[in-house]
């Protein structure tokens, strides 16, 4: 009994850390309701599996060159057709890729509902940015890209191609090889649409190539999670960010000791490579901070102080944030400075 009383109280107060975080930092939402957009779904893993002969392959190259080029010759790994014809055939003929095909239409189905997810979010992109022209997504099953094409999400800027045997989550009978738990946690079907937007945000996100710090990272990071922060605003932090409630809800809670940490260790103005790695890249734990805090500390607290600065200067839009390069001029101006809790 006292187990479960403790249990209930860690809940109760990750509920209400939950609702004093939502009312901190709750922005007005545009309405984009006017906002037309035409998103394309086109679904290369049930034509692409369709074909059962090289002369079909053959035909079906010839018929989209676009296909062609961007998504098959896209590594280029094949000199010529003819050998690209054989390594279609050969993917094709493996049955462990006819099973993450069928899997795929078990866990996505018609795609009708992440599609919605798209043009939501490209109805917000566009509110921000009224010359952004939607690309066409193009859903494909690739093994993985161990044939040399296909991947999670490419970005050809006109399409979007969204591997979906690589987010077909804990049921599906084939996960991601050779991915550690704690980024294949990530390759779930509620990641896909956020994962893709956030790729996107690259295409708006200017940075100073130049700058090499912790810092120039963080904010660069910050800045991604704040683009699909604005252009998805009904989905949780925890998808934005990759951490379940109770990690998202703990650095929270200890978001002045783990800013102290990067102050008093001098790191936001280091540019070792190892330090960005320890800070900025995917680990499955901070261990430099402690043995439990989540891994991408660095990205989270670059959102925090985006946040911030966002919150220090109402003027700002998306656009021009987005546009800023200069990673010192917004943490000097976000005035970021979070309380440690005793």
């Amino acid at each position: 009994m006292r187990t479960f009383k403790l249990y209930l109280l860690s809940v109760l107060c990750l509920m209400m850390f939950t609702q004093c975080d939502d009312t901190e930092n709750q922005k007005e939402i545009p309405d984009v309701s006017n906002i037309k957009v035409n998103v394309e779904v086109r679904r290369l893993e049930q034509e692409i599996f369709q074909l059962k002969t090289k002369d079909q392959i053959v035909s079906y190259l010839i018929e989209n060159p676009e296909i062609e080029k961007k998504y098959f010759l896209q590594a280029g790994l094949y000199p010529n057709r003819q050998i690209l014809v054989d390594a279609i055939f050969d993917f094709l003929s493996k049955p462990e890729n006819d099973t993450l095909k069928m899997d795929a239409d078990r866990v996505f189905g018609d795609f009708e509902g992440y599609k919605k997810q798209f043009e939501s979010a490209f109805k917000y992109i566009k509110y921000y940015y009224p010359d952004f022209k939607e690309p066409v997504i193009y859903t494909s099953v690739s093994g993985f890209a161990n044939w040399g094409f296909g991947g999670d999400v490419l970005d050809f800027g006109d399409a979007i191609v969204v591997g979906l045997d690589y987010f077909e989550g804990e049921t599906a009978t084939y996960r991601v090889p050779e991915v550690p738990g704690y980024i294949l946690k990530r390759y779930t079907p509620e990641y896909l649409v956020p994962f893709t937007v956030q790729m996107l945000s690259n295409r708006f996100n200017n940075v100073n190539a130049n700058d090499r710090t912790v810092l120039s990272h963080m904010i660069a990071w910050g800045k991604a999670y704040e683009f699909v922060d604005d252009v998805m605003p009904f989905t949780p932090d925890t998808v934005k960010v990759g951490y379940s409630l109770r990690q998202l809800k703990e650095v929270e809670y200890n978001e002045g000791f783990i800013w102290g940490h990067f102050v008093e260790n001098e790191l936001l103005y280091k540019s070792e490579r190892m330090t960005v790695k320890r800070y900025v890249d995917d680990r499955p734990v901070t261990s430099e901070i402690s043995g439990d805090s989540p891994g991408r500390l660095g990205r989270w607290l670059g959102w925090r102080i985006v946040q911030s600065y966002m919150r220090s200067n109402p003027e700002v839009t998306l656009p021009q944030l987005m546009a800023e390069k200069d990673a010192r001029k917004i943490l000097q101006r976000s005035k970021y400075k979070p309380e440690s809790r005793k």
